[in-house]
């Protein structure tokens, strides 16, 4: 009798580790498919980790502290120039490949099908408001971009059709950026965060031939971020694996930039009281080190 049970105890151990081992290998089967390198065609597949769609991703959230917790903050404003070897991740590709666009196109396509929002240039301050909005068919006029349109029956608003080839991403040349640096003494943390991107065309003059700078628009960062972390951006050439998203390079701040102007009493960028490139330099630096130095400042060892 003993004996009798002892192997039926037996049996379903046996059973029961066997149809452990078939769901494992079933399970590590449909992996393995679904993370191939290799489609079945032979190209490289499209669900990889570093390059699968990425629709309904959301940008890390951070805190949003009280007024009256940061008893300290600097208003400092950056100007990243494409041209630059370390920016060329936000200028390329020209043309949209592989599930990537460069960063106006993107810009470009949500403010076409209205999902960002666009506010004017102002010299001397940014308005985020109805009054100062950018109508995005003026826009198109201003800059010559052909175009074709039709109204929604449904909704009776414009729809705008625009070929890639015709949007300006080869002219967009520099990005000015506004961001605050502050100290929350809530949480005893030194944090800065992007305000606002504003992209910057150079287009040449027919007759005197010279490089014309035509202002955009401001958009909060805030705004754009859910649909920059949906957007994969490559960093390397050596690499073609290692892929972030927008949001992550502006996070992690991977790139390079000038600061041209800092809030002051006088509200004057550093070239209105700076005449030379050098006290321009010295004035960068001088603003730099002060950030540095007061986050240092902050904590004794």
């Amino acid at each position: 009798m003993n004996i009798n049970i002892l192997k039926l105890k037996a049996m379903k151990e046996i059973k029961c580790f066997l149809i452990a081992i078939a769901l494992f290998l079933t399970s590590a089967s449909a992996l393995g498919q679904g993370n191939s390198f290799f489609n079945e065609f032979g190209e490289i597949a499209t669900n990889l980790p570093t390059s699968g769609p990425k629709e309904g991703l959301r940008p890390i959230q951070f805190l949003n502290p009280r007024a009256d917790d940061v008893v300290w903050q600097k208003v400092v404003y950056r100007m990243i120039d494409l041209r630059e070897r370390i920016n060329a991740p936000l200028f390329f590709p020209e043309e949209s490949v592989d599930g990537r666009q460069n960063l106006f196109t993107l810009i470009f396509r949500l403010k076409q099908e209205g999902k960002i929002v666009g506010f004017e240039y102002q010299a001397s301050r940014e308005v985020f408001t109805d009054e100062f909005r950018v109508d995005f068919g003026q826009m198109l006029e201003r800059l010559e971009i052909f175009y074709q349109s039709e109204i929604d029956p449904l909704t009776n608003e414009r729809i705008f059709m625009i070929d890639e080839s015709d949007i300006p991403n080869r002219e967009v040349l520099v990005y000015f950026l506004k961001e605050v640096w502050f100290f929350d003494k809530h949480t005893s943390t030194f944090n800065v965060k992007t305000l606002a991107i504003y992209p910057v065309l150079f287009r040449e003059d027919f007759e005197t031939g010279i490089l014309q700078r035509i202002p955009l628009f401001w958009i909060p960062f805030d705004m754009l971020r859910p649909h920059l972390s949906q957007t994969e951006v490559m960093l390397s050439d050596r690499n073609n694996g290692m892929r972030i998203s927008f949001d992550d390079l502006f996070i992690k701040r991977r790139y390079g930039s000038y600061i041209y102007k800092v809030s002051n009493i006088q509200n004057r960028m550093f070239l209105e009281f700076r005449s030379t490139a050098q006290d321009v330099r010295r004035e960068q630096n001088a603003v730099r080190t002060a950030l540095i130095n007061f986050e240092n400042d902050l904590w004794e060892y």
